[in-house]
Parts: structure tokens; C-alpha cells; sequence
């Protein structure tokens, strides 16, 4: 049986953002990485002309990449970080491994669900929120698979991939 597959693969799909990673020797200093964000969809071969617009996807792709570009990433279920509001709620404090930051709040992305920034767990995030996106539009049943492809450095990237429920 044949697949139809779309592919969004743009130069200007990308965010720089910095993160923690507890438990990573190296990585859990404040680092931060230079992401590129692809997609895939794969659709049920029998169904014909409903296929998701590619600006509209493409949208989808840019809206979250404008939520994490330039910001520090926290994952909200680490058991690792501790983050609380300081001065009457305009900065972050946050708390790992005996070290103690301060960030203002319009400069962090506290990611909900999440319990590391890995590129796996981003990865997972973001086709979370395609999905939902997608759900919303509901037509998401002519979709068989979303991949959401994500790279932290040239040549190193992971996929996570699903079908949407």
C-alpha cells in the first residue's frame, strides 16, 4: 500500500535557547545549542485531497519556535531544579546541584510536562504540541504518523515519532 508523506524541512526552522541537563557531567552547566526542527507527517493511503496546508503547518513550526527562541529552558517536573518566583514574581530563582541562578521570568520557558531539556524529550514536546495542534483542527485522523525530527548540532539529531491520538 502505498504512503503519501510530507516533509517540512526549512532553513529558517530553527531556535537558539540554553539549558541544564542534571546528571550529564559536562551538560550540566548552562550550556546552549543552536536547534533545527523538522517534520513529518505520513498519511492513510486511502484518504484523498485532505492533506494539511503547508503554510499552516509551517505556522504551527514558527509559533513554537518563537516561544523557545532565546530562552532558557527548565524542565517543570525535574526532580533536579527547583524553580521559584523571586521579586514579587519578576525573576526565576532557580536551585540545582548547590547552585543558585536568577533569571528573569520573560527570559526562561518553563516546559510543562517535561522532566530534562534532552533534544529527546524537546523532540517529544514539540510533536506534543503539533498534535494539539493538529486535534484542533479536526482532521487529525488523516494523519497515520508525526515525526517531528530535531537537531542540536549538525549531524547529531533524534526523532521522535507517533501517531496522533
Amino acid at each position: 500500500m502505498p504512503i503519501l508523506e510530507q516533509n517540512y524541512s526549512r532553513p529558517r526552522n530553527h531556535f537558539s535557547a540554553c539549558h541544564f541537563l542534571i546528571g550529564y557531567s559536562r551538560c550540566d552547566r548552562l550550556h546552549g545549542h543552536d536547534y533545527s526542527v523538522k517534520l513529518r507527517m505520513k498519511y492513510h493511503s486511502e484518504i484523498n485531497d485532505q492533506f494539511f496546508d503547508f503554510r499552516v503547518v509551517n505556522s504551527w513550526v514558527n509559533q513554537i519556535i518563537k516561544e523557545l527562541n532565546h530562552k532558557i529552558l527548565l524542565p517543570e517536573r525535574s526532580p533536579g531544579i527547583k524553580i521559584r518566583p523571586i521579586r514579587n514574581g519578576e525573576n526565576w530563582l532557580i536551585l540545582l546541584q548547590g547552585k543558585e541562578y536568577s533569571f528573569p521570568q520573560k527570559d526562561v520557558k518553563i516546559l510543562k510536562g517535561i522532566e530534562q531539556t534532552t533534544c529527546e524529550h524537546l523532540a517529544e514536546y514539540i510533536h506534543k504540541l503539533i498534535s494539539t495542534k493538529m486535534k484542533e483542527t479536526g482532521k487529525y485522523e488523516v494523519v497515520s504518523e508525526l515525526t517531528i525530527i530535531l537537531s542540536e548540532t549538525v549531524g547529531n539529531e533524534v526523532s521522535y515519532s507517533s501517531k496522533i491520538i
